[in-house]
């Protein structure tokens, strides 16, 4: 039987019990939460707000004893709340480092940490912009500041300066270019960032030589009317490996093929050192939850995605 199975036994188990039995206290009377009682506050990448919102409103309307409350923040602050035990459980892209985890084993235990699904950086553009595949080069070489100007992408450009506009200095968009595509260089100075991705949209929506750089989840779900809004505003670059080459967007399809480069990972991490709310939700999302993300575009860490192939 795989961990995943057995922890949404035990939540299921605890649904069951939690029907008639009375919510638990610890020694000093207060209630505490259970894997499917009580309440909690958690943070959440505000990248991932779309499809976590919609996780959370249907857990809890499953374990109706529980409460989650989310903040939807940078990847850097809830980090930071995680160790300063603000909160106990955190929705971020990345793993926890070997020093972060070396800090929890002095307190007696270690965080629990659960992949729940994939999506991928996403590089968006003003609608007039017709220069729309770029190389793995060419995005690198604009993210640290070689390149600054459209007329260095495409010489017959109508565009001067490239404004490349980010989420916030914090995000885990931010330290994922840092880490993953630039690998330790420098960011381009011309680069800004403002606080949340709705905020990247309009901009690009309303500056023609912009490149916005959001997660894929802002714009991944189609069906949702948001989303349509969004896509009429901006368009989605893609992305090829060498010049000449097909490019590929951000979308479930290419990240299972591994053909979108930029592609991270979700991560429940729990350090509530017992059996919480925290481990209720982590299983959720790892089993049931999944039909979630592949509704909402993003690829599921732990389900079967089907696969259609499409002629170009």
């Amino acid at each position: 039987m795989s961990k995943i199975k057995f922890i949404a036994i035990i939540v299921t188990v605890a649904a069951l019990c939690n029907v008639s039995c009375e919510q638990p206290r610890d020694k000093k009377g207060k209630a505490v939460d259970t894997p499917t009682t009580g309440e909690i506050t958690i943070m959440v990448d505000e990248g991932y707000q779309p499809v976590i919102a919609s996780c959370i409103d249907v857990f809890d309307s499953i374990y109706k004893l529980s409460k989650i409350n989310a903040i939807y923040t940078s990847e850097g602050d809830a980090t930071s709340a995680l160790f300063k035990d603000s909160v106990q459980v955190i929705i971020i892209s990345r793993q926890l480092t070997g020093e972060e985890m070396k800090y929890f084993e002095s307190r007696g235990f270690k965080p629990k940490i659960t992949p729940i699904a994939y999506d991928g950086i996403a590089f968006i553009l003003n609608p007039a912009n017709k220069d729309t595949v770029f190389t793995q080069d060419q995005i690198k070489d604009i993210l640290r500041g070689k390149i600054t100007k459209w007329t260095q992408v495409n010489p017959k450009s109508p565009f001067t300066d490239i404004q490349l506009v980010f989420d916030h200095p914090l995000s885990g968009t931010v330290r994922y270019v840092k880490d993953s595509i630039l690998a330790g260089e420098a960011l381009s100075p011309i680069a800004t960032a403002m606080k949340i991705n709705t905020e990247v949209i309009d901009y690009v929506s309303k500056h023609k030589g912009a490149i916005g750089i959001i997660g894929a989840n802002w714009i991944s779900d189609t069906d949702d009317s948001g989303v349509q809004k969004f896509l009429k505003e901006i368009k989605l670059a893609d992305i090829a490996p060498l010049p000449g080459k097909e490019g590929y967007g951000p979308y479930q399809a290419y990240l299972a093929q591994g053909w979108y480069p930029y592609k991270r990972t979700l991560y429940v991490i729990n350090a509530q050192a017992r059996s919480g709310l925290g481990l209720g939700l982590a299983s959720y999302l790892a089993a049931d939850g999944q039909r979630i993300f592949l509704k909402d575009g993003l690829l599921p860490a732990n389900a079967v995605t089907r696969l259609i192939q499409v002629t170009r």
